[in-house]
């Protein structure tokens, strides 16, 4: 190296332009190495995220009268068929009612009392696969 040529102006560290060395190449190479990189990081962050299928299930909707209004109070009971054991709640003051953490492989019947008058009974089966399950349920008028 002369006195002249400066240390860093020099490009005796890169090879010969006649080898199979090629800025370009390299430069692609770079690239596609940092893209590969973040694609596995944005893959790994997606399969974090990947939830896990809920292990009970809800059933939850309205108490309601022939007009669809809410009815507040009413008496809604759950029946686990396999077991017997009952459940009741009273729904709440727009009809909104909710049972949680059931079990997705026993089957339920639903009703909802007001005032001495009962719903249809509805039924919740193992055969519905939903983990949310939404079932309305309406009181007709007292009969006279």
């Amino acid at each position: 190296m002369s006195a002249q040529t400066p240390l860093l102006l020099s490009q005796s560290w890169l090879p010969a332009p006649s080898s199979r060395f090629s800025p370009r190449r390299f430069i692609r190479g770079v690239l596609c190495g940092v893209l590969a990189i973040f694609w596995l990081f944005h893959a790994s962050g997606l399969a974090a995220k990947k939830q896990k299928a809920p292990t009970t299930k809800t059933v939850s909707g309205k108490v309601m009268d022939q007009a669809d209004n809410g009815i507040g109070g009413a008496e809604v009971t759950l029946k686990n068929v396999q077991t017997g054991k009952t459940i009741a709640i009273y729904a709440e003051a727009d009809g909104q009612y909710q049972f949680t953490d059931l079990d997705p492989h026993d089957d339920y019947e639903i009703q909802a009392n007001s005032k001495g008058v009962a719903s249809d009974v509805r039924k919740v089966s193992t055969f519905d696969t939903r983990w949310k399950v939404v079932l309305n349920l309406t009181i007709p008028p007292p009969s006279p």
